[in-house]
């Protein structure tokens, strides 16, 4: 598939080159009024921009302590020296010596952004293409859209692909990938670091496509306060933090802690998720009925409803069988605000589908509310030599609402059962009902379905750290990491809703699973008839939602436990210049279980399950080694490697890189290196692991309806491995202006993808993998895990500029991020095809595939006087086109528009030594709508439906 680029896409092209170079003219009029040296010492890279390579960072400037990195070179004298960490390195070489390009962004830029969660910093890095869980993308899934929770997803080549650290420590994926949002307060945080190169070297597994690592500000003293309020129409939201410090030169404490709120947010609260998102078949309300046998009434004659001779319908069209499906005769009526679409041969009633509509009851973003608190501890035991802990508690609640009932996925040969006796049934005889139990205008006083989730999560991190001597240094240090996650959802209990349609219904009918019990009789005292029929929706008796929905429960813990150990310093003299080397182990043993409630695994839940109980654990076993030499000034080589056993496989990610300070102005840097992901594990393991609902087409009959996929795992899998490369350039030509270009390029080789189950279905529609019923309709698709020939490859360009210059006592930042993504090839398993430019949704494009836009820009003004400043962001996708279940190879016209949002903030410092502040913006200021996208209305990995957002923000610092 070739993508041609349309002309308004050329036109934005050349728009953003022309932003991301404005800096550097800028800097070519002030240089020619200016005969300044050269820049000295520059500071720390700002929000969204690289990190210079070429020369010394100025010092590092917390709230209360300024730290020289210098401190961090090969040499350090004091103990304070291991604070300053280094991503992406075990070595304590200054970032600016590293080749590979990392992203930074500090306590500062952080407060200046307007955002009040850790996930939503996502934003500002156009790398990152999309995030697993947050707003909720339902063609493509992607997490628990249940639970306030986002993840880091650089390069769109998955979650999994992005290591997310806390101060240089794994944490426990408790959502099948870090919860940004779990990690630490974001007043703790002293800055944010993202490697934007391949890291297993030094990291190990799933450090593919980079590395997101926070680390907290451990030096901290005094108290900290900090309260924000976001308006947002329908949906606001509040955080409430706090941090205090205190100690002496061997003591050293810092706890923080959070509180977060968030109102839920539904697709009829916005224009473009409210629109009418047509079902039909198993998943309809007004739902259809099969008649096995000819209506009639008591006194034997034709069944006659609004008009309509349902008898001669069923003589003139009954199949071989003896069976005809007819739609509910209320199908199309204002009160049920469904369409009635009339089959070919239809005499005008009966035959053809009810379509209605669920979009507007289902959800955006759930209601959540967190708490989070975090600490670090240090304490010099001797001289050189400190013992630290850290301790991580997050724990958070949340409620999804959503539409009243699912869909029903099993049907089988008998579906539910209207019996003749039930009073509701107009047709007299026996009918099978095919539809979703409480219908699309509700239950009385059950307007939605409420999932609820609960989520702890703990980390313990116990380590010293010292002088050897000789310049060594050591680092040792314990971690356990754990999550529980409970979910609880709403699912038809099928033996209690058959209960109902016999008259045995109601919480206090005396009936059991066998039958009824002593003195139940059908429709009489406490034992209920329940209606399928939307006619009588509104008048049924409260009570009976409990044989509509039963609470369904599953639980997951997953825990992390680690061991690390390394040791670092110079190995030998070579003339005259060091060879540093680090070398180290690690320990880690990983636990998963699952388990749930009986009605998900008995198969008896109208939609959800059948699940299994499972259990799992496995042990890694590592040792890496890194090494650091300065050939001559200014260019050092850097090279480095990792072996990890995982028992059944094991695997070696190599590293080599080069950083060459050319003059101060001018520096070259190149890295290759290979990266890994094992597969997770659960995904190795020959049982059933998971089931999920999915649309399936059929191939047999062409009918879209939900049904069960299972996957199973697979123990042959081998780790996804890829080759990554990179090449880039810093230049500093005159002061205050900065220019990164780099060259980056990912090929996956072997990559684990999941099975497709429309790929499945269609490659064999009758096979092994497809069961169906008596009557041939498909009820399970299963799947598993498998290495793909070659696996997705994408490449492109970043280009980061600064300028940094004053007007009179007014300091003025310009910025601009540029991400332009060249290639990415998507491998579907049978063929790979280009997917820049495009939705990636088409019918078999795996999981892993993200949206590919071509060009992401942030740019950006920042301007302070004294205790005041002001910002002002404009953050830019570009659209795609909307593949959404389009068959591979196949020409694609529609279109998802480009997204481009400016937010605005202002503030202001006061009080004595300006101990107060507060801060107020807008984001997204001039209200824009998302592109419009087939079935979700809009697309999250483009843009967002929140609209405007205003905010304040007060602080104290004391």
């Amino acid at each position: 598939m070739t993508v041609v680029p349309h002309k308004r896409s050329r036109i934005r092209a050349v728009a953003m080159l022309s932003c991301a170079t404005t800096p550097m003219l800028l800097a070519t009029a002030a240089a020619a009024q200016t005969a300044e040296p050269p820049a000295g010492p520059t500071s720390p890279a700002p929000a969204g921009q690289q990190s210079p390579p070429s020369l010394p960072a100025a010092p590092v400037t917390t709230d209360d302590t300024t730290v020289d990195p210098a401190a961090s070179s090969q040499a350090p004298t004091q103990d304070a020296a291991p604070d300053i960490i280094v991503t992406g390195s075990y070595l304590n070489v200054r970032q600016e010596d590293r080749a590979s390009p990392v992203l930074a962004i500090d306590a500062k830029d952080f407060n200046r952004t307007g955002v009040q969660s850790l996930a939503e910093i996502t934003r500002f890095i156009p790398q990152n293409v999309g995030s697993a869980g947050g707003i909720q993308d339902l063609a493509k899934g992607g997490g628990a859209d249940s639970r306030d929770t986002r993840s880091a997803n650089l390069r769109g080549l998955g979650s999994g692909a992005t290591l997310v650290l806390l101060n240089g420590r794994r944490v426990v994926p408790a959502d099948g990938f870090v919860n940004l949002n779990s990690l630490t307060p974001e007043i703790a945080i002293e800055r944010i670091e993202t490697v934007l190169d391949g890291a297993s070297s030094t990291y190990g597994a799933d450090a593919v496509a980079g590395v997101f690592n926070v680390i907290t500000n451990t030096r901290f003293n005094g108290l900290k306060l900090s309260a924000q309020a976001t308006h947002i129409d329908d949906s606001p939201s509040a955080n409430v933090q706090a941090m205090i410090g205190f100690g002496n030169d061997r003591f050293h404490s810092v706890t923080s802690a959070a509180y977060r709120y968030q109102d839920r947010l539904q697709n009829g609260d916005r224009a473009i998720t409210n629109f009418f998102n047509p079902s039909s078949g198993a998943g309809a309300n007004p739902g259809s009925y099969i008649l096995y046998s000819r209506p009639r009434t008591v006194a034997g004659g034709d069944v006659i409803i609004n008009g309509n001779n349902y008898s001669q319908l069923y003589d003139r069209f009954r199949n071989a069988a003896g069976t005809v499906s007819v739609v509910d005769p209320n199908c199309g009526s204002t009160e049920t605000q469904s369409r009635y679409v009339p089959a070919a041969n239809s005499p005008g009633f009966g035959l053809g589908s009810c379509q209605f509509s669920f979009q507007a009851q289902n959800p955006i973003r759930p209601e959540a509310k967190s708490y989070l608190v975090h600490n670090d501890t240090t304490y010099e035991i001797a001289p050189g030599h400190t013992l630290f802990a850290e301790f991580g508690f997050y724990h958070q609640d949340s409620k999804r609402f959503s539409v009243p009932s699912y869909a029903q996925n099993r049907i089988g040969a008998r579906p539910p059962i209207v019996p003749a006796s039930n009073p509701y049934n107009p047709f007299g005889v026996d009918v099978a009902f095919v539809g979703r139990a409480i219908g699309s205008a509700g239950f009385p006083d059950y307007q939605y379905r409420l999932i609820q989730d609960k989520v702890d999560q703990r980390q313990f991190v116990l380590g010293g750290r010292g002088q050897i001597g000789g310049g060594w240094r050591y680092t040792a240090n314990a971690t356990y990491s754990r999550a529980d996650v409970q979910s609880t959802d709403r699912d038809t209990d099928l033996t209690l809703f058959q209960a109902a349609l016999n008259g045995f219904g109601g919480p206090n009918c005396n009936y059991r699973y066998s039958g009824p019990g002593a003195g139940a009789v059908a429709g009489q005292g406490n034992c209920l008839y329940y209606s399928t029929f939307a006619k009588d929706t509104a008048g049924l008796d409260p009570s009976l939602i409990f044989n509509l929905q039963s609470n369904v429960v599953s639980n997951a813990k997953i825990e992390y436990a680690i061991g690390e150990a390394v040791v670092n310093g110079p190995l030998l003299s070579i003339n005259g210049r060091s060879l540093d080397v680090a070398v180290g182990v690690q320990y880690r043993k990983e636990k998963l279980s699952n388990t749930y409630s009986d009605l998900l695994t008995s198969g008896f839940a109208g939609f959800l399950g059948p699940n299994r109980n499972t259990a799992f654990e496995r042990e890694v076993k590592s040792v890496f080694a890194e090494a650091n030499y300065e050939v001559v000034d200014g260019l050092n080589i850097n090279a480095a490697g990792r072996y990890e056993d995982y028992g059944a496989f094991n695997t070696v990610a190599p590293k080599i890189s080069a950083n060459w300070r050319i003059i101060p102005q001018i520096a070259v840097r190149v890295s290759a290196s290979k990266a890994f992901q094992a597969p997770s594990i659960q995904n190795s393991a020959a049982v059933l692991i998971n089931t999920n609902v999915v649309n399936i087409i059929d191939p047999n009959d062409r009918t879209t309806v939900f049904r069960s996929v299972q996957t199973y795992g697979n123990p042959n899998l081998q780790p996804q491995k890829a080759d990554v490369f990179n090449i880039g350039t810093t230049l500093l030509p005159v002061p205050g202006l900065r220019l990164s270009v780099d060259y980056w390029k990912y090929k996956y080789k072997n990559q684990i993808q999941l099975q497709n189950g429309q790929a499945v279905i269609n490659a064999d529609p009758n096979g092994p993998n497809v069961i169906r019923d008596a009557t041939g309709s498909a009820q399970t698709i299963i799947v598993q895990s498998y290495n793909a020939p070659s696996g997705t490859g994408t490449s492109g360009i970043d280009v980061a500029a600064s300028y940094t210059f004053d007007i009179g006592s007014a300091q003025v930042s310009l910025r601009d991020n540029l991400s332009y993504l060249a290639t990415y090839d998507v491998d579907t398993g049978t063929v790979v095809y280009d997917g820049v430019g495009y939705r990636n949704n088409f019918q078999t494009s795996p999981l892993t595939a993200a949206a590919a836009p071509r060009w992401r820009n942030l740019a950006s003004i920042d301007a302070s006087v004294d205790a005041v400043f002001a910002s002002a962001t404009w953050r830019y996708v570009s659209g795609v086109k909307d593949d959404y279940l389009a068959v591979v190879g196949t020409p694609v016209t529609d279109r998802i528009g480009a997204w481009s949002a400016i937010d605005v903030q202002a503030g202001l410092q006061f009080g004595p030594d300006r101990r107060f502040d507060v801060i107020v913006g807008m984001i997204n200021a001039f209200d824009k709508t998302p592109p419009a996208a087939k079935y979700t209305g809009y697309l999250s990995t483009l843009g967002d439906p929140f609209g405007r957002q205003t905010y304040i923000r007060l602080g104290a610092k004391f």
